[in-house]
């Protein structure tokens, strides 16, 4: 439960559900509504809600016991507010305000229109530049692009992987917007947007972007480490179906008529979603346990049964994190460091590895609450204390370029020194 930066990703992620703890999450099934039963006051059906809303936190929220959370003095402040009268939009607007009051990502408040909205929204497709983003707090707030999306506007205006954004038509980039910085970025199609921009170790420049209708797509980037025996994968923000499939192929491709003697997993990027080959990653470079998913009632040991594919189960392994990193990858880096199968460099990441259970309320709104988090089997709790690096590297994604990398550097260090 450490603080963390939260990565926006062109698609919208609601909850990090895997099939292998989907059996702990909750399913609650939304009330029918109609004109019958008892007529409450606008108060009683606001502390009702509020009410549900607090017993679901109070009986499901994975941290409820342990965080430093004056609970009681809380709930009473909130129904305090109540009883002293609230219009409808004065309450939606102090259970979004309770967000803020606990712990980063606790859980997540949806009015019913809200609720409506989301429900009704495309997220197969939007409207905007078509660059994947970061946020960085120090030292000035900008935007930093994680990946470009193939054939996009901003890949046709220039710009590329590890640049940063400082300004947005004119306007910096602020502290308390965050990385909702980026619906300053997104417009209709055919609109312009204007940049401040900058790429590691040059001058600031600006860039005009026609925006354009996009596809939320990911790709796997890998090649061999120039002069070296050794191979390399980036994987995207964002995942896909095939990315499982696509490292198999990767691997196939690095060792075609040549040995292997060495693979860096590039997972600075990378995200998390439901269709992220966790177990499919785990099986092709490990076999056995994994580690368990958990909620405040009941644990699931995850183990797999490795199967090699072309050496897979033996090549040496370097996996690269940082402060980008989140969610199963982080649960792959974790999990393959401890059992030694795995080198780990870069830098510490946010341990955002919880899983969501959704609630819906008496007034039609909805709740998701953080019920599931994992454990390694030596007991390490990676959403309290994110991945540890064995060597630990400060590089900020907008502080490296293709050819001048120093984490990668190190990594290709790692993998000589084990031949």
């Amino acid at each position: 439960m450490r603080n963390r930066n939260i990565i926006f990703t062109v698609a919208i992620l609601a909850s990090l559900i895997l099939s292998a703890c989907a059996s702990l999450l909750t399913e609650v099934e939304e009330a029918v509504g109609g004109d019958y039963g008892p007529v409450y006051s606008v108060q009683e059906h606001q502390t009702r809600t509020f009410e549900a809303m607090w017993s679901n936190l109070e009986d499901t929220y994975i941290y409820y016991e342990t965080a430093d959370v004056t609970w009681d003095a809380i709930h009473e402040a909130y129904l305090g507010r109540i009883n002293a009268g609230l219009t409808n939009e004065e309450f939606s607007a102090q259970l979004h305000e309770l967000e803020t009051d606990l712990p980063t990502g606790a859980f997540i408040y949806q009015s019913r229109a809200e609720r409506i909205e989301a429900d009704t929204l495309d997220v197969s497709t939007y409207e905007g530049i078509g660059a994947i983003i970061g946020f960085q707090e120090e030292e000035i707030p900008h935007i930093v692009i994680l990946d470009i999306i193939e054939g996009s506007p901003a890949e046709k205006a220039g710009l590329k992987p590890h640049d940063s954004i400082f300004e947005i038509d004119g306007n910096p980039v602020l502290l308390e917007e965050g990385l909702s910085a980026v619906n300053r970025v997104r417009g209709p199609s055919g609109s312009t947007v204007t940049l401040t921009v900058q790429s590691p170790g040059k001058a600031e420049r600006a860039v005009d972007v026609q925006r354009g209708k996009l596809t939320s797509t990911g790709k796997l980037e890998s090649m061999q480490i120039p002069g070296t025996s050794f191979g390399y994968m980036l994987l995207p923000p964002i995942a896909y179906d095939a990315l499982g499939q696509d490292v198999l192929q990767a691997l196939q491709t690095l060792t075609t008529n040549q040995k292997l003697d060495g693979l860096i997993l590039d997972l600075r990027i990378a995200g998390s979603s439901r269709s992220w080959p966790l177990e499919g990653l785990f099986t092709i470079f490990y076999n056995g346990a994994i580690g368990e998913f958990y909620n405040r009632t009941d644990k699931q040991l995850v183990q797999v049964k490795g199967e090699d594919a072309f050496g897979s189960q033996t090549v040496p392994l370097v996996i690269l994190v940082g402060p980008n990193t989140q969610g199963l990858p982080e649960i792959l880096a974790a999990s393959l460091q401890m059992h030694k199968r795995a080198t780990v460099i870069g830098a510490i990441t946010p341990g955002a590895v919880e899983s969501t259970s959704v609630y819906y309320l008496p007034d039609g709104a909805r709740i998701f609450v953080e019920t599931t988090s994992f454990i390694l089997p030596n007991g390490d709790e990676v959403g309290n204390n994110g991945v540890s690096p064995n060597v630990e590297i400060e590089a900020g994604w907008d502080e490296i370029t293709p050819s001048d990398d120093p984490v990668i550097d190190s990594a290709v260090e790692a993998l000589e020194a084990q031949q």
